[in-house]
C-alpha cells in the first residue's frame, strides 16, 4: 500500500473514532434497539382489549352464546371449567379476552332508532366502549353492525369480538341443522404450516431457526441500507469542511486529490466495520447468560445465523458503500456548502431508497424477474442481491454476476469520482452545473 495512502487511512480512522459521537451512537444505537423490543415485549403482553359493550340482538339467539363464550375465556384464564377443559391453547387463544364485559339492549325494530341514539350518547360520554346492532337475518348474513367513537380505533377489541360472535353463530347454526355444537369443538382442527426446505440435508432444527434467520436478515438489511446513508454522509460533509476550512489545500501540496479521496474512503469504511465489530460484541455478551437457558428449551441446540448470510453481509456492506462512498466523495467536492452539494446527492439517495422499497419483493418472490433484474442493477444490488441470500440463495452464477458488475460498477464510479474530486476539491465561488462536473471528468489529465 501506498506510505501516504496508509498516512490518510490512518488519520481519516482515527479522526472519526476519537470523537464522543461516535461511541454515543455506537452505544446509544443497540441501547435504542433493546429498548425498542424490550417495549414491543411489554405493550405485546399488556395488549388485551377490554370495556363494557353493548348488544343489541334482534335475533334473540346470539347474545346468550355470545356471553358464554366470553365466559369460556374468562374461565380459561383459571382453568378450570368443563367446557374449556379439552379445548386447544389455539382455540382458548382466539377467544374473546375475560376484560371484555357484554350487557343485553333490548330492543325491537320499531324501537331501535331511540335504542341506538341513547347507546350512541352513552358511547360518547365514554360510559361504554361500543355497541353491537345484530340484525334479525343477522345468523344467515353475518352482516353485524359495530358503533364506536371511532372505526379506525379498537381494532383488536373488534377482531375479538368478530371471533367470538363467529363462533357463537356457527353453533347456533349447527344447532339449527340438528349438529351438536360440542361436535364442533371437538372436530375443529387448526392447522400450522412447519416450513421445511425440499433437501434431503435440512433437518428440523433449520425448520425451528427460520423465524429467527429470516429476523436477522431483515436486521441486517437494514444496517446495509442505513449505514450506506450515514457513512456517505460522513463523506460529503468531511469534503466540504477541509474544502471550507482551506485545509485540503496543504494537504494536497504533499498528497494527491485521488489519494486523498480514496484514503477518506477507506478510512470511514474501517470505522464502520470497527463499528459493526462493537455491535457484534454487544450482541455476544448480551445473549451469553442465555445460552444455558436457550439449550435447556430447544434440546441442547441454539438457534445460529447461517454463515452464508453473515458472508454475504460484509461482501455486499463493503460493495455497497465503496459504490456509493465514491459517488458522495465526487459530488461533494465541487461545491462550497451541503445545501448546494444535497441536489445531486438526492440522486444516489434516491437509488438507495428505491432499493428500500422494493426489499418486498425479494422478500417474497426471490426468485421472480423483478427481484433478480434488480439484484443485478448495481445501485440496488447490494440490497436486494443480500435479501435474496439470506431469504432463498440464488444460483452461483447470479451472485458471481452481481457481485463482478459491482466491482466494475465501483471502478467506474471511482474513475470519475477521481477526475471530479482533483478538480472540484480545489474549485471555489461560483457553483458548477451538472455539464461542467462532467467535462472535468473527461477532460484529460
Amino acid at each position: 500500500m501506498n506510505r501516504k495512502l496508509f498516512h490518510v487511512i490512518r488519520r481519516e480512522y482515527l479522526q472519526q473514532i476519537k470523537t464522543k459521537g461516535f461511541w454515543i451512537g455506537t452505544i446509544l444505537i443497540p441501547s435504542l434497539g433493546l429498548v425498542f423490543v424490550y417495549l414491543q415485549v411489554i405493550l405485546a403482553s399488556t395488549l388485551i382489549p377490554e370495556g363494557k359493550i353493548g348488544v343489541v340482538d334482534l335475533t334473540g339467539r346470539l347474545y346468550d352464546p355470545l356471553v358464554l363464550e366470553q365466559r369460556a375465556v374468562s374461565d380459561t384464564d383459571s382453568g378450570e371449567t368443563k367446557d374449556t377443559r379439552d379445548a386447544k391453547p389455539e382455540e382458548k387463544a382466539r377467544r374473546v379476552p375475560a376484560k371484555i364485559t357484554f350487557f343485553d339492549v333490548k330492543a325491537t325494530a320499531e324501537t331501535l332508532p331511540e335504542v341506538r341514539k341513547e347507546l350512541n350518547g352513552r358511547v360518547q360520554k365514554k360510559e361504554i366502549k361500543a355497541y353491537i346492532v345484530i340484525p334479525a337475518d343477522g345468523l344467515e348474513t353475518g352482516n353485524i353492525e359495530w358503533r364506536a367513537r371511532s372505526v379506525k380505533a379498537d381494532m383488536v377489541l373488534r377482531e375479538s369480538v368478530e371471533r367470538a360472535l363467529a363462533r357463537a353463530g356457527t353453533k347456533e347454526r349447527l344447532k339449527d341443522r340438528g349438529v351438536d355444537p360440542a361436535v364442533y369443538e371437538k372436530a375443529r382442527l387448526t392447522v400450522k404450516l412447519d416450513p421445511r426446505e425440499a433437501s434431503e440435508k435440512e433437518t428440523s432444527e433449520d425448520a425451528k431457526n427460520v423465524g429467527v434467520n429470516l429476523a436477522v436478515s431483515g436486521v441486517l438489511f437494514f444496517l446495509i441500507y442505513i449505514s450506506i446513508f450515514i457513512y456517505g454522509a460522513f463523506i460529503m460533509r468531511g469534503v466540504l469542511e477541509e474544502k471550507n476550512n482551506r485545509i485540503v489545500e496543504v494537504i494536497i501540496s504533499s498528497v494527491k486529490p485521488t489519494t486523498l479521496m480514496l484514503g477518506k474512503i477507506i478510512g470511514i469504511g474501517l470505522v464502520g466495520l470497527t463499528q459493526y465489530a462493537v455491535w457484534g460484541l454487544f450482541a455476544f455478551a448480551l445473549t451469553l447468560p442465555g445460552i444455558v437457558g436457550l439449550m435447556g428449551v430447544a434440546g441442547g441446540t441454539i438457534p445460529s445465523i447461517p454463515g452464508g448470510t453473515i458472508l454475504a453481509f460484509v461482501v455486499f456492506f463493503l460493495l455497497g458503500y465503496f459504490l456509493y462512498a465514491g459517488l458522495y466523495a465526487a459530488l461533494a467536492a465541487p461545491f462550497n456548502t451541503e445545501q448546494e452539494a444535497q441536489q445531486l446527492v438526492m440522486i444516489p439517495g434516491m437509488m438507495l431508497i428505491l432499493a428500500s422499497t422494493m426489499w418486498f419483493f425479494a422478500f417474497n418472490t426471490p426468485d421472480g424477474t423483478l427481484a433478480r433484474v434488480l439484484s443485478l442493477f448495481p445501485f440496488t444490488a447490494p440490497l436486494l442481491m443480500f435479501m435474496r441470500i439470506s431469504v432463498q440463495p440464488p444460483p452461483a452464477w447470479e451472485i458471481a454476476l452481481s457481485i463482478g458488475i459491482l466491482l466494475v460498477s465501483i471502478w467506474a464510479v471511482a474513475w470519475f469520482a477521481g477526475r471530479v474530486y482533483r478538480v472540484g476539491i480545489l474549485m471555489y465561488g461560483k457553483k458548477p452545473t451538472l455539464p461542467e462536473i462532467i467535462r472535468w471528468a473527461r477532460a484529460a489529465d
